[in-house]
């Protein structure tokens, strides 16, 4: 049966859909409801008997989605006459306990177990419970095992509740498939345990939960730095003290105050290590990532984390690109390893780059910058009124209405509002979008490009586009992409610049994926925290409940 069908049906089952009927959906799905009804006329045993009672019973919470995933015990058990999966004789079988160890290890994967109540550890330890009682908790295995396979797989929380600018559709498993598949497996609870995400990023991060909840990384006391001017070679004072203790660089009561070459070599070794500008100088960002392990709740951000991993692709590609807002790299990776690895400029917080994942088909040599009406509107225009004509000349824009370039002199630059002519600034001499842009076309009209402006990839925050992602070597990345092209390279990707805008098609696509992971685990397995710079990871730890 397909998916869309078994959801009509649950639908049904719940009573949401009271536009459809029942005699519609027997007409719908005849060859179902004739098993249903050969099974119906078959004489049920009294723990079945039990087991209808209790799935005829109203789901514990009157949400849609307890209403749908008790429709789906339903239609479960009526597939299977109403025989129990969980309940052998008088006791809960091995699966049944199987089953509820992996529920009961829910905290293990960064979920709450008291979403997924199970019957007590010494259920019917005197072999008296009454039939009732077994086909209650029979039931509450089942639709605690489906709760745990729809978080577990698509997550807590809907990624539009964090932010509109995050608009992954994350996969969430069919209600009765994912019974039927638990049903007839010999070894349920690898099923359901195989519900969690099965990226690397996922299961580095559960190996990080559990090292930070058994209370290891509390042992060391980290010494948080206080602000103020720039530390660095030479600098003497109590600060340079605390950040020789921080970063444990030995010392002489000489030198313990003195910002010497010792600790220039571990405040870059440190820079490196969290993806900053490792300049040796601990500015403000420096300051910040230093600090960082003692400012919020790591457990917090990890299980966030973990959360967000949930509403990825499962399948990200053998080959794809990566993009990671808060680190502010892109990253061509193939299965798990990095094979390339470039400095980016994000969205400033108030023009924050979108949260999604997409293919790259073709790339844009030399290409024109149409200026986004919102730009030209509250940015351009202001500047251009006292001269409009010198201001696009300097700027090597053109002004286009229906598709042809026009004189603006012919333009009443006071009136205009840029709903019937555009901007756009010609390849060349000073184009925002430089030399290529690599494109996925999508609702957000964002993509990977170059950029003119080469100063900011030395800044360590690099939040600074409207939306897009500028990449600070993009030629490189070009020659890294097109290395994996049948008959495409780099050399000839360069041959076009300089030349007319020119539209080169990839043979073979790239999925892209553009994340906002704050925490991660490294090269060298050390869990690695970032600034929320748009505070999607607060507003899931908020979401989630964490306290």
């Amino acid at each position: 049966m397909r998916s869309s069908g078994v959801l009509r049906r649950l639908a049904i089952a719940a009573g949401l859909a009271s536009f459809v009927s029942l005699s519609g959906a027997n007409a719908a799905f005849p060859d179902l409801m004739t098993e249903f009804d050969q099974q119906s006329a078959l004489p049920l045993s009294p723990m079945a008997q039990e087991l209808e009672t209790v799935l005829q019973q109203a789901a514990s919470t009157k949400t849609f989605r307890h209403k749908r995933d008790r429709a789906a015990s339903k239609l479960f058990y009526e597939e299977r006459g109403f025989q129990p999966v969980w309940v052998t004789g008088t006791e809960l079988n091995t699966l049944a306990l199987e089953v509820i160890e992996v529920l009961r290890a829910a905290e293990d994967e960064g979920l709450n177990p008291a979403d997924y109540p199970v019957p007590p550890a010494d259920f019917n330890a005197t072999g008296t419970a009454a039939l009732a009682e077994l086909a209650a908790a029979e039931v509450q295995i089942t639709e605690s095992a489906l709760m745990y396979a729809e978080d577990a797989q698509g997550g807590r929380i809907s990624p539009k509740k964090i932010s509109k600018n995050i608009t992954q559709n994350p996969e969430r498993p069919d209600p009765l498939d994912a019974l039927r598949a638990l049903a007839v497996s010999a070894n349920p609870a690898s099923v359901l345990a195989a519900y969690n995400p099965p990226h690397q990023g996922y299961r580095l991060l559960k190996e990080q939960l559990k090292v930070l909840r058994t209370g290891v990384p509390a042992t060391e006391e980290l010494v948080e730095i206080p602000t103020g001017k720039l530390l660095k070679l030479g600098v003497k004072g109590e600060r340079v003290a605390l950040l020789r203790q921080r970063l444990k660089v030995p010392s002489t009561p000489e030198t313990e105050a003195v910002f010497d070459a010792d600790l220039e070599a571990a405040v870059k070794k440190f820079q490196k290590d969290n993806g900053l500008n490792s300049d040796g100088v601990v500015g403000s960002r420096s300051l910040l990532a230093l600090n960082s392990r003692i400012t919020g709740n790591p457990i917090h951000d990890v299980i966030a984390n973990m959360e967000r991993w949930r509403w990825m692709p499962r399948d990200m590609g053998d080959l794809y690109i990566h993009v990671n807002v808060p680190e502010f790299l892109v990253r061509i990776r193939q299965e798990d390893f990095t094979l390339y690895e470039e400095r980016v400029v994000v969205g400033k917080p108030a023009n924050q780059t979108p949260v999604f994942s997409d293919n790259m088909d073709h790339v844009v040599v030399n290409p024109y910058w149409n200026v986004p009406y919102s730009i030209a509107s509250k940015e351009l225009l202001p500047e251009m009124r006292p001269n409009p004509i010198a201001y696009l000349a300097k700027g090597n824009y053109e002004v286009v209405a229906k598709g042809r370039i026009i004189d603006p002199q012919r333009v009443n630059w006071d009136a205009v509002t840029f709903k019937q002519l555009r901007i756009r600034q010609r390849p060349g001499r000073g184009n925002a979008l430089g030399n290529i842009k690599f494109m996925f076309p999508n609702k957000h009209s964002v993509y990977l490009h170059d950029t003119p402006s080469k100063s900011l990839f030395k800044r360590s925050e690099r939040a600074f586009s409207h939306g897009c992602v500028r990449v600070r070597n993009p030629m490189d990345f070009a020659d890294a992409l097109m290395s994996f092209q049948p008959k495409l390279n780099g050399r000839y990707i360069r041959s076009l610049v300089g030349k007319r805008e020119t539209r080169v098609n990839l043979q073979t696509n790239f999925p892209i994926h553009i994340t906002y992971f704050t925490a991660f685990v490294d090269d060298q397995g050390k869990l690695q925290r970032r600034p929320d710079i748009y505070g999607h990871n607060q507003k899931t730890i908020d979401a989630l409940g964490l306290l």
